[in-house]
């Protein structure tokens, strides 16, 4: 099951009004221009990790001394901020003096003398020093300023920055914050700051890294789902509480992600190559920095407020490759109270007439959230993400507004949860790997077949046990007979079979577990006859489903096959990024690893046999392929025996040579003579005189000339296995007591005849 903490953990953004007592210039004399930020400061650095290794070799022996016993790290930094004495709030000298003793002589003093101001302003309880006098001659007094709603943090933090010596820059704009919703136009004034390090400028807002919003709830809405569950619930106006809080994404963020939520009044704060007009700002989506943070991206149209007219809405996200399998989404989908005629709203909104409106759908790297809308009104989705085992975190909102209810509006099959439909991490942690369906979303006609694959991870393969279910979304999730779906485990893949047998929508559930007692489901999919949800030309959908087909069919002699469906939809302009390219592209690379497992078995040569083992082991399918590569291993080491007795041939020769012209009639010898030219490719001669056994010794000692060099791969086990049978007439100690050349025999055809056939004629692919 998905893992991660479902119960969303987002702090909200605080709206402070820009309204100021004290004056000061927004830049003082000298200060650089602003130009285009290339190179953000890496904030990723870990808490134990050392920030200031070398200490300044021009510095004295005191500030060398102390740089060994003072904070190293940015966890002990923190630490120290946060203990500043109480009395060093008197004085911005005394502040800054406690501030920096770790910093003193280090080249990146400014820098970090930025985030030690940031630690200690947000550790600060302003309501305490509401009473006190406000005053701009102390911090203590700025302070009180600050419980008394008379100055900004912004503010505060420009002279603390400008009494450290760092150029600090005071920016006013509009911000998207506290109560604002998605499509809101109305202009927030917000404050923040832009510090000069490393030769560039860097935005910092102090009140967002400070400060925080918990609780906060927009009133008017009618919460409709969560999480595909059905809500109904009226969700009333909560303004939350504002508390301290050190929110390190609005310290030096990037100044395209940072557009998102703030808007300066002068373009040149931007900070960006190409700026964007207030209109713009206003449009565009509203991304949150765990959005940024994650590495997510914005696939669907680049707007706060979406308008739909009769059809479904689709939102997509599309996650880094290397990350997108370990990332959860969940939302919640709510109505505006009374943007809708009374008699509709409350119609939907009766516990029967109550449907599941979103599909959250997995498609590769790729979250679609797919929105159908029963009635018309004003809508909006949030959208929570975070990577697994982490608490879900505000990524977005979207506002919709529907001037005509959804077409074809249907419930969705069933509540998939956090896992949603589509294959993911809890499906590979199951041993499901490499699915030929990597879209959640499976369009299909009705009555046609559906084949679905999955590579199993050959180690779980052994004991898994797999159940499905499919339900009918036409009555209200109905879990149809059986029979159905046909599911068969085969070596290391399962075939799950199904088909609709009626226009309509469809979920699949796939439960896995080591006993029918102890399932759970790992994977679910949304099946639909319909294309409400498509969006492509029709040349473009045939050439997926042509592509699908291959794969479903995929055995290695269809390579070239998929690599045609490949080269087909790339010529109709789906791009090589698309999950169902890129998932085809990964079933070639599997199928020739098969291949080369299967050549290596019929060829028989050490070289190939090793070749391909180091190949799989160093592919990101080795779990597929564990159990093969055991197997090859153990063949190879079969080949390296074979090698082994190529090395006795001489002596077998020899052997051999002594029977070129001696009449022998004795059945034990004549018996081994005949069992060693059947090893070697030949068919059992009856010895009817007494010239017939020179003959066969003659022809066999030229059949192992021609094959002595290459013995692993001529030498075939269908005739190891008839030599067999003809050598076991007569044991070694029989053949030994009539003729010495003979037992010489005896033995090595028993030898290389139950290598050969302990090995493997083909792989265990």
């Amino acid at each position: 099951m998905g893992s991660a903490c479902t119960k969303p953990n987002s702090k909200f953004i605080p709206f402070e009004n820009d309204s100021d007592e004290v004056r000061i210039p927004p830049e003082e004399d000298g200060y650089p221009d602003p130009r285009v930020v290339y190179n953000i400061t890496d904030k990723s650095l870990k808490r134990g990790a050392t920030l200031f290794a070398d200490p300044n070799p021009n510095t004295g022996s005191e500030s060398a001394g102390r740089s060994h016993t003072l904070p190293m790290t940015k966890a002990e930094l923190d630490k120290h901020a946060k203990k500043t004495p109480k009395s060093a709030v008197n004085s911005f000298d005394d502040l800054i003096a406690y501030l920096e003793k770790p910093l003193y002589g280090k080249a990146s003093r400014d820098e970090v003398m930025v985030r030690a101001l940031l630690v200690w302003l947000s550790n600060q309880k302003i309501e305490n020093f509401k009473s006190k006098r406000g005053r701009t001659d102390t911090p203590r007094g700025f302070l009180s300023l600050l419980g008394q709603d008379r100055t900004t943090y912004s503010t505060v933090f420009t002279v603390l920055c400008r009494k450290s010596n760092i150029k600090c820059a005071q920016i006013h704009g509009v911000c998207k914050a506290g109560d604002y919703q998605p499509g809101d136009r109305d202009n927030r004034r917000s404050q923040w700051n832009a510090v000069y390090l490393n030769d560039s400028w860097h935005i910092i807002h102090p009140y967002w890294v400070c400060r925080a919003v918990v609780g906060l709830k927009a009133g008017g809405w009618i919460k409709l789902e969560k999480g595909g569950k059905s809500v109904v619930k009226r969700q009333k106006a909560d303004s939350g509480v504002v508390q301290n809080a050190f929110q390190e994404q609005y310290i030096m963020p990037d100044p395209i992600h940072f557009l998102y939520e703030c808007h300066p009044d002068d373009k040149k704060w931007q900070l960006v190559q190409k700026p964007i007009t207030r209109e713009q700002f206003f449009d565009q989506a509203y991304l949150r920095p765990a959005f940024w943070e994650l590495g997510i991206k914005l696939l669907s149209v680049n707007a706060c407020a979406l308008k739909t007219t009769g059809s479904a809405t689709a939102i997509t996200f599309q996650a880094p490759k290397v990350t997108a399998n370990e990332l959860n989404m969940d939302y919640e989908f709510l109505l505006k109270e009374g943007s809708s005629s009374v008699n509709e709203e409350n119609k939907m909104l009766k516990a029967e007439n109550m449907p599941r409106l979103v599909a959250k759908i997995r498609n590769g790297s790729e979250w679609n959230f797919h929105i159908q809308f029963p009635i018309e009104g004003i809508y909006k989705i949030i959208i929570n993400g975070a990577h697994e085992y982490q608490h879900l975190t505000l990524l977005s909102e979207f506002q919709i507004t529907c001037t005509e209810k959804s077409k074809d509006c249907r419930l969705t099959p069933f509540d998939p949860g956090l896992l949603g439909f589509g294959p993911g991490l809890t499906c590979e942690k199951a041993g499901l790997l490499l699915p030929s369906h990597q879209n959640g979303l499976v369009t299909t006609e009705k009555s046609k077949p559906i084949r679905m694959s999955f590579l199993l991870d050959s180690e779980v393969s052994k004991s898994l046990k797999v159940k499905t279910e499919l339900h009918d979304a036409d009555s209200e999730g109905l879990l149809l007979q059986q029979s159905d779906v046909t599911t068969i485990i085969e070596k290391t893949e399962l075939k799950i079979i199904t088909k609709v047998v009626r226009e309509g929508d469809y979920g699949l559930k796939i439960f896995t577990g080591s006993n029918t007692r102890s399932m759970n489901v790992v994977c679910n999919y949304f099946i639909t006859t319909s294309y409400k949800f498509t969006y492509e030309k029709t040349n473009k959908r045939l050439a997926r489903h042509n592509l699908l087909s291959c794969i479903e069919n995929g055995k290695f002699s269809e390579i070239e096959k998929i690599e045609q469906g490949i080269s087909r939809c790339i010529k109709e302009k789906i791009p090589e990024t698309d999950s169902d390219i890129e998932n085809a592209q990964r079933k070639v690379e599997v199928l020739k690893i098969k291949k080369d497992i299967h050549d290596a078995y019929m060829r028989r040569h050490l070289l190939t046999t090793e070749t391909t083992i180091l190949k799989i082991q160093q592919s990101q399918y080795i779990r597929i392929f564990t159990e093969s590569v055991q197997h090859l291993e153990e063949y190879a080491f079969q080949l390296r025996n074979l090698e082994g007795f190529t090395q006795e041939l001489p002596d077998i020769l020899a052997a051999v040579g002594e029977f070129n012209h001696a009449h022998v009639t004795n059945e034990t010898v004549v018996n081994t003579l005949v069992a060693l030219s059947v090893l070697f490719g030949n068919k059992p001669k009856p010895i009817e005189n007494k010239d017939d056994l020179p003959t066969l010794a003659r022809d066999t000692k030229h059949k192992i000339q021609l094959k002595k060099d290459n013995i692993a791969s001529s030498l075939s086990i269908e005739d190891a296995r008839h030599a067999q049978v003809v050598i076991e007439k007569y044991t070694y100690k029989q053949t030994r007591n009539v003729n010495v050349a003979a037992a010489s025999i005896h033995r090595w055809v028993t030898d290389v005849a139950s290598t050969l056939i302990s090995g493997r004629s083909e792989g265990d692919v």
